[in-house]
């Protein structure tokens, strides 16, 4: 199982636009063979998290190659400020 969270920061003024495209891609990542969560989180300040849980990296390497992903990230690349991906900490 692969885990993990990705903290997405707007740029300023840009909230309401990347929501928008982040969207989509929630909607179809959730329908994705291999898919056990994508979730999505957003705080007023335009900071986005995408809990993400996949059955294995097969299923994840799909996901990124996706059209839904790759449109995302080209129609985000002017919306975002920074992303950082934060991996599950084991106990």
């Amino acid at each position: 199982m692969i885990e993990f969270s990705v903290i997405i920061f707007s740029k300023p003024n840009q909230n309401e636009a990347l929501l928008d495209v982040l969207k989509p891609l929630v909607s179809a990542s959730r329908e994705e063979k291999g898919a056990v969560m994508y979730d999505l989180h957003s705080s007023e300040e335009g900071v986005f998290v995408i809990t993400e849980k996949w059955q294995s990296q097969a299923a994840l390497d799909a996901h990124e190659a996706t059209k839904h992903f790759t449109n995302f990230q080209e129609k985000a690349s002017d919306l975002v400020e920074k992303v950082l991906r934060l991996p599950i900490v084991p106990d």
